[in-house]
């Protein structure tokens, strides 16, 4: 298991366990009542690792560009810039909105993973 100890290394353990396809260890960054959310869906539990092979498997491929950490009371949130490489070459951009709480053990792991921060307002549109 990758070091956890500061919260963007989980956003960090995340790309490297997606890009090795390893979707339940992937998973496993997440509290078991924690939420996934994209810009038209949203994932509960079981269905992170689903929602994350999805991904991988439409031949995306991400890479985070930046963080921004806050922390306070145990809790912290992540804003990280990223790029998605699509099978064709192109790419795009966005940004993230992540929420983590630190474990018992002093490693942290995802509540709220908002994998296209703001965008999420404009998802009816």
């Amino acid at each position: 298991m990758p070091d956890l100890r500061r919260p963007e290394q989980v956003t960090e353990a995340l790309v490297e366990m997606l890009a090795a396809g390893d979707f339940e260890a992937a998973a496993a960054l997440y509290e078991d009542d924690a939420v996934f959310v994209e810009v038209h869906a949203e994932a509960r539990g079981g269905s992170i690792a689903a929602a994350h092979r999805e991904f991988v498997e439409a031949g995306y491929v991400l890479h985070p560009d930046r963080f921004a950490v806050m922390e306070a009371g145990g809790l912290a949130l992540v804003h990280w810039a990223w790029t998605v490489t699509k099978p064709d070459g192109s790419a795009f951009k966005g940004v993230s909105a992540e929420v983590l709480r630190r474990q018992p053990d002093g490693t942290w792991k995802f509540v709220i993973d908002n994998s296209d921060g703001a965008a999420v307002l404009w998802a009816d549109e």
